[in-house]
């Protein structure tokens, strides 16, 4: 699994996640886990995207066929309305990808519950001037929730993130002013609840499903889906 988090606050959106992956098969009571996975990435130049679920897709990481899918509407020079329509489109894409891999094994849709998800993902732009969150379910069918008032939304391991919130209810002059945050603000308040889910885990019996570097970008209406944190690579492009 993984956490994703966003904000949508008056000056743009911000976007984070954790960079942990869990590789379980059958069997195995400790599975091993990497501590790089991308799982922020820019889409269209202006919209982001955060990924949760699985991370494989007929035997390509969902990363990679978010972006070869990108590139196909670009060849095609297809053209947007707004984030919704992204959106829904991501979904519907990784649905069929999701059937094909599904018959591949010589399975269905069917086989999977009404209410059971393989991916997710999070889009995150601007319909006309207003910012929103789409939350994209992909399993048997394709759910995609609307989030455009001020606030956050989180998907993925979301159960610590869910104890602070309850907190504000007890105490709702604790509640975040989102309609005030300035972008640091969001920023630093993404990064709070992961990595207070991260230490959390750390000291858990639980096996982590949260980990490793965060990614932060933003979204806004003149720079587009710009990175504010990225994970260095560094091995895997050479470096010493």
């Amino acid at each position: 699994m993984t956490l994703i988090v966003s904000l949508r606050i008056p000056d743009g959106i911000v976007i984070a996640g954790d960079s942990l992956s869990t590789v379980k098969e059958k069997g195995q009571l400790s599975p091993p886990t990497f501590s790089h996975a991308q799982k922020i990435f820019p889409f269209y130049g202006k919209y982001g995207v955060g990924i949760f679920g699985a991370g494989l897709v007929a035997n390509e990481s969902v990363s990679i066929a978010m972006r070869l899918f990108e590139q196909d509407l670009k060849e095609k020079e297809t053209s947007f309305k707004g984030v919704t329509q992204i959106g829904e489109k991501i979904g519907n894409y990784f649905h069929n990808l999701l059937e094909e891999q599904l018959n591949s094994e010589n399975k269905s849709l069917d086989t999977l519950q009404p209410e059971q998800f393989v991916y997710g993902f999070q889009v995150i732009g601007y319909d006309g001037t207003d910012p929103k969150t789409v939350e994209v379910h992909v399993g048997k069918n394709v759910h995609c929730r609307v989030r455009k008032e001020f606030g956050c939304t989180y998907s993925g391991s979301g159960e610590i993130v869910q104890a602070i919130w309850r907190l504000y209810k007890t105490h709702p002059e604790n509640q975040p002013p989102y309609p005030l945050f300035s972008l640091q603000d969001a920023i630093d308040y993404a990064e709070f609840l992961i990595r207070t889910t991260i230490s959390h885990q750390r000291f858990s019996l639980k096996i982590s499903n949260v980990g490793g570097d965060i990614d932060v970008a933003i979204v806004n209406h003149f720079d587009g889906f710009q990175w504010i944190r990225q994970k260095p690579l560094n091995q895997i492009l050479g470096g010493n």
